[in-house]
């Protein structure tokens, strides 16, 4: 004969908790040591294009570089997002990344994008964000994206 009670139902997993502000300003101070190193070895990269001389500061020259390193660093946040939702300085924190849908390297592009926006914009949009009840961003909640914590 079996046992025909009802075991009580497993417990919901709790919906993920979102980052509170100090991590995520914790986590892209790491980051930005590593995106220095990174910057560092782009130059290193492109200083025989150059024929060894430092860039101008002024010219299209200088836009180029400018570019170049910015495809460098946006490489940098939009690779670590869509492997593991998160970069060496986001591990740290034990914050993540967390993009709704299939899309990542768009979608993580775009955030990236939206970042530097928060940027030209006094980082508005992410302050903004801390009295969201979900502390999305709009640029976040446009994206179906949440940084969260970890465990």
């Amino acid at each position: 004969m079996t046992d025909r009670t009802k075991t009580p139902a497993e417990p919901e997993s709790e919906p993920p908790r979102p980052a509170p502000v100090w991590k995520r300003v914790a986590a892209l101070f790491y980051d930005s040591l590593f995106v220095f190193a990174l910057l560092m070895l782009a130059t290193l990269i492109a200083l025989p294009l150059n024929h060894g001389e430092a860039f101008p500061q002024s010219g299209g020259l200088a836009w180029l570089y400018r570019g170049y390193l910015l495809l460098w660093v946006g490489a940098y946040f939009t690779l670590f997002w869509c492997i593991g939702g998160q970069t060496p300085g986001m591990k740290v924190w034990h914050i993540r990344v967390r993009f709704d849908g299939r899309d990542c390297l768009g979608r993580a592009t775009l955030r990236f994008l939206g970042g530097l926006l928060s940027i030209l914009l006094a980082g508005l949009p992410f302050w903004l964000s801390q009295i969201d009840p979900e502390r999305r961003s709009v640029i976040d909640r446009r994206l179906g994206s949440r940084v969260i914590r970890t465990p």
